[in-house]
């Protein structure tokens, strides 16, 4: 396996994905899909480093084994060493480490990333296809939560499905108990032996463990571990392309907004150019009323060649004009609701209106409100100006 940082490739085709969230005004959604690929990045590289280490175990254990054995013939005699049943051991950034041990903290974290991949397809759908009435990606409910709506829609029939099929799934069920399991009771105990000159014993096995009352049994551990890591692969990509699928049926996504336009006023001198204000824009035809009392804002554009851009906008107001007008066309503006720090990625505003003195206000006191301002310019359409002194 490539030893650079690299995240799982779907067959399913992500950009367009992105594309149509972007277009569906469910971006938040994107994060998600970047930490489902992390997870099952993490999840494929423990099953590589779990079958490339018992290779190793099992074929560093045989080139010692021939050599006691070579000497043996050689000499008329051989001894085994402490040191010989260390031919296994990892070298690992200057550490030494006992392949037993690697093998079995790489198995639980194995396990841990699989059902993570699993839970994280629940914080896809919430955003994807409910939109504004998604659950808080906080409530520890949020798995039943999302699985009770779903089945209370008639176009995400085929998604319940699947997510119903999953539930009762022998594989999905026993990757869940294990997880359980060494989270809340103990580490379930891996056996790695494999035989040196005497005998061909080779086993690495999960035991048997019994959890919420079923008894699961003992297991080859490569054996179970690819078949988790190939069940979780492809239920990811089915469960991805039926939410792909349902994009346009989001359940509500009307208070959203991701088409804002900027001002930005500089003043230049010999010596300098400064900022002296920006202003943010949300058009509408007439008037206010066409918005929400809430909006939910992020800025982002799909460029021609399908590239998307967007930013975490952290100013406090946008200004409502009418379409077509410049200043003299405000009628209201948005003020932020919860402040800089939540989880929003669509920040949540108030609409307000207003006439031309608000926007006054907002200019004389830029300066101070605002000393540093980020921004991307290419998730905006807007005009600067230059004043020269």
């Amino acid at each position: 396996m490539d030893a650079k940082r690299r995240k799982y490739k779907m067959s399913l085709n992500l950009k367009e994905f992105q594309k149509e969230l972007a277009h569906q005004k469910v971006y938040d959604t994107w994060q998600y899909i970047d930490s489902l690929r992390e997870m099952l990045s993490y999840m494929e590289l423990s099953y590589q480093l779990l079958v490339n280490v018992h290779k190793n175990r099992v074929d560093s254990l045989k080139t010692q084994q021939s050599k006691i054995l070579q000497q043996a013939i050689e000499t008329g005699s051989a001894s085994v060493k402490e040191s010989d049943l260390h031919c296994t051991d990892l070298k690992i950034a200057g550490l030494t480490i006992d392949d037993g041990i690697f093998l079995r903290k790489t198995i639980v974290e194995f396990f841990h990333y699989a059902r993570m991949s699993m839970d994280i397809m629940f914080q896809i759908i919430n955003a994807a296809l409910f939109g504004d009435e998604s659950f808080d990606i906080t409530d520890r409910r949020l798995i039943g939560k999302v699985n009770r709506k779903l089945g209370t829609v008639a176009s995400f029939s085929k998604l319940k499905v699947l997510l119903d099929a999953n539930k009762i799934n022998p594989t999905f069920l026993y990757l869940q108990a294990f997880d359980n399991y060494i989270k809340h009771i103990k580490t379930i105990l891996v056996t790695i032996k494999t035989s040196f000159l005497l005998g061909s014993k080779d086993e690495f096995f999960i035991k048997d463990f019994v959890y919420d009352g079923t008894l699961y049994p003992m297991v080859n551990a490569l054996d179970k571990v690819k078949e988790v890591n190939d069940y979780v692969q492809q239920t990811a990509e089915a469960i991805l392309t039926e939410v792909k699928n349902q994009l346009p049926n989001c359940l509500n996504n009307s208070q959203r907004i991701q088409n804002i336009t900027f001002k930005q006023v500089i003043k230049e001198n010999a010596q300098s150019h400064a900022v002296e204000y920006i202003s943010f824009f949300i058009d509408v035809q007439n008037d206010i009323n066409e918005l929400p009392n809430e909006i939910k804002v992020l800025p982002l554009l799909v460029k021609p060649n399908d590239e998307i851009y967007s930013f975490d906008f952290r100013i406090k107001k946008i200004f409502i004009r009418k379409k077509g007008s410049e200043e003299d066309g405000i009628v209201g503006y948005a003020e932020l609701k919860n402040g800089l720090e939540t989880n929003e990625f669509y920040r949540v505003f108030e609409v307000h209106p207003c006439g031309i003195e608000e926007y006054h206000r907002y200019i004389l006191n830029f300066a101070n409100e605002y000393p540093r301002v980020t921004l991307n310019y290419y998730a905006m359409e807007g005009t600067i100006i230059i004043c020269k002194d």
